[in-house]
């Protein structure tokens, strides 16, 4: 394969220069496994944008991983990217089979691959569910399976934040399962195996340990991911200031260095507990919408994605979504012609047309695009 002995050769010499950086900062601990010693197809659970070196960092052996196809649009330094570890470019916003066959292929070419199954970072600290699909790819991929948990991710770098923690991060090997072992299982218990084996609730161990995960203005942007005032049941109104966040209604609490929420009658003390809750109402407000719109934002940018091109600009102003249409500055999208939503990073939401066109919708401004994301899926759920 193009490239491989100078990607294993990268891999070792990052491993010996900014592993240990990586490890002090981030107060991380993972035994080194020499293996896999045949073509392995490694799973792990995701909740940091260093994950992948997280990971790598768990085995002595180079290992190719998936990237998000907006990090190929970021003009130099996606070329040092390509030139360097050759990620395999992934659309979250459609079904992208072109990247399942390039990972088939470097398998077959005696590779490592590195796969984050759930598809994205957690915004609530537990992992997300696991397709068929993934157990499918296992079993077609003919590769031994290893899967590998990281412990302690959400709480040093939560997805929401403005910025990281120092605190504890852990990881290691969960599972080990050859080739021969998964032909002899259905879809359904490979699929069991690995989200059992990556599962992780940060909010359950941190529980049990009261680990201390320190840094400034620790509340900074929750509002990404808590859109919803369990006072007034308002949509967006909630916002954020050092290790505060309030809403107009009332409501005023803390975000603990424990990663714990404080605050006199606050009705939850963890992000999940919250984001469950929120989850759950916003089938109630769909409803009682009706036609009408269910959430909006103002001063929002609409761009349209060009694949490694890059983006261009659309427009500008207001956005919000109904029943039936998503509209966003000055457009409207009927949510019928849209494959998917995906949130990229902390804010940025991301969807596809069944056309093939790609968009972005960016915000100065910290609000939610996670709301989105769950009106659309929910919908969706109601339709089947």
């Amino acid at each position: 394969m193009k490239n491989f002995l100078w990607h294993r050769f990268v891999f070792v010499v990052l491993r010996y220069t900014v592993g240990p950086f990586i490890r002090r900062a981030f107060g991380y601990s993972c035994n080194k496994n020499k293996g896999p010693d045949s073509p392995s197809l490694i799973i792990s659970n995701h909740n940091s944008d260093i994950d992948p070196a997280l990971v790598a960092l768990g085995f002595s052996r180079h290992m190719y991983f998936l990237a998000s196809e907006h990090a190929f649009r970021l003009g130099f330094a996606s070329k040092i990217l390509r030139f360097v570890f050759e990620p395999i470019p992934i659309n979250k916003t459609r079904n992208d089979f072109s990247a399942i066959k390039e990972m088939m292929r470097r398998l077959k070419a005696g590779a490592n691959v590195c796969l984050f199954a759930e598809g994205d970072r957690s915004f609530s600290g537990i992992t997300g569910p696991v397709s068929i699909s993934a157990a499918k790819l296992v079993k077609t991929s003919g590769a031994d399976l290893v899967t590998f948990r990281i412990e302690g991710g959400y709480l040093t770098t939560p997805r929401w934040a403005s910025n990281k923690r120092k605190g504890k991060m852990s990881g290691g090997i969960v599972g080990r399962y050859s080739a021969a072992e998964l032909e002899g299982k259905t879809n359904e218990q490979v699929l069991d195996a690995i989200e059992r084996d990556i599962y992780e609730n940060a909010y359950e161990r941190q529980v049990m340990k009261l680990n201390r995960y320190r840094g400034e203005n620790l509340a900074e942007h929750i509002e990404t991911v808590l859109y919803l005032c369990p006072v007034c049941n308002e949509i967006g109104t909630i916002r954020s200031e050092g290790n505060r966040f309030f809403c107009g209604c009332g409501l005023d609490a803390v975000y603990s260095d424990t990663g714990l929420l404080e605050g006199e009658g606050l009705r939850f003390s963890t992000i999940a507990d919250w984001d469950v809750w929120q989850s759950g109402q916003l089938e109630e407000i769909i409803a009682n919408a009706g036609d009408g719109f269910v959430c909006s934002d103002e001063d929002q940018k609409l761009f349209e994605v060009h694949a490694a091109a890059g983006r261009s600009p659309v427009g500008e102003g207001k956005m919000h979504i109904s029943r039936n249409e998503f509209h966003c500055a000055g457009l409207s999208f009927p949510l019928g012609d849209i494959t998917r939503f995906a949130v990229t990073g902390k804010m940025t939401l991301s969807f596809a047309l069944k056309d093939g066109a790609t968009y972005e919708v960016h915000s100065v401004a910290p609000r939610s695009a996670l709301k989105y994301r769950e009106i659309l899926r929910i919908l969706r759920d109601e339709e089947r």
